[in-house]
């Protein structure tokens, strides 16, 4: 796995560096690190990472830019915001990052959100088939956003498009079960964590590409999704 190291201070770089080697020595994960001090000396390359750790605050180049061309070239890729602050959170959320890491960085936490990535980047490769009376389709699991109902039948919404199926939602609930980034926030809803920019007991956020779509969090499931939500996110 290829990993992208971007900070000014050297001694964060270091730290990291440390931890994926520490993991790497007690796991099979095998990881190819490159360790950058500035953004500029990257904006002018066309690096293609698996996962990127990335300080916000930079001289010249910023990291919500820098995240925005790694992710021009890799949309799959796996962002770390390294932040001392939450001044920037919010533009950040719209990069779709997978998780922020404060300094200075609490060992637990870093190797938690970590594994969690790596299921997340293994699971990404994983297609499921959908079927729709003679018609088939492959579709990644991560670009899924979420599954509702219509006319009692699943309806797959992805970032590219909406897909019918002959299947109920029970059945793709099952389907998805080993996938710890799908939570049922309603009865008529299946969703992936990876996309839900905020919530509260009623309803919940969806962000994909700037856009936002709001759907419904039912009294019912709102506990059992809080908890999914919070355990995803490594909290």
């Amino acid at each position: 796995m290829n990993v992208l190291i971007c900070d000014d201070d050297l001694k964060i770089v270091q730290q990291i560096k440390n931890f994926l080697l520490k993991l790497s020595k007690q796991s099979t994960y095998n990881f190819d690190i490159t360790c950058f001090s500035n953004g500029d000396s990257i904006l002018d390359k066309q690096i293609k990472t698996d996962f990127a750790f990335i300080d916000i605050e930079m001289p010249l180049v910023n990291g919500l830019t820098l995240s925005a061309q790694l992710k021009k070239v890799n949309s799959n890729i796996i962002i770390f915001i390294i932040t001392s602050h939450d001044a920037y959170l919010d533009d950040a959320m719209d990069l779709d990052v997978f998780r922020y890491l404060s300094k200075p960085i609490d060992n637990d936490r870093f190797f938690r959100a970590l594994n969690t990535a790596i299921n997340y980047y293994h699971s990404n490769t994983q297609i499921i088939t959908l079927e729709y009376y003679d018609e088939y389709y492959s579709v990644f699991t991560s670009d899924i956003v979420y599954i509702t109902i219509e006319e009692r039948k699943a309806v797959i919404i992805t970032r590219q498009k909406k897909y019918y199926t002959n299947k109920k939602l029970s059945y793709w609930k099952e389907k998805l079960k080993d996938y710890d980034y799908f939570a049922q926030p309603h009865y008529s809803y299946l969703v992936n964590l990876r996309y839900v920019s905020d919530f509260n007991k009623t309803q919940l956020n969806i962000k994909v590409d700037l856009k936002t779509e709001t759907l419904p969090i039912s009294r019912r499931n709102y506990s059992n999704f809080k908890k999914a939500y919070f355990a995803y996110i490594g909290v």
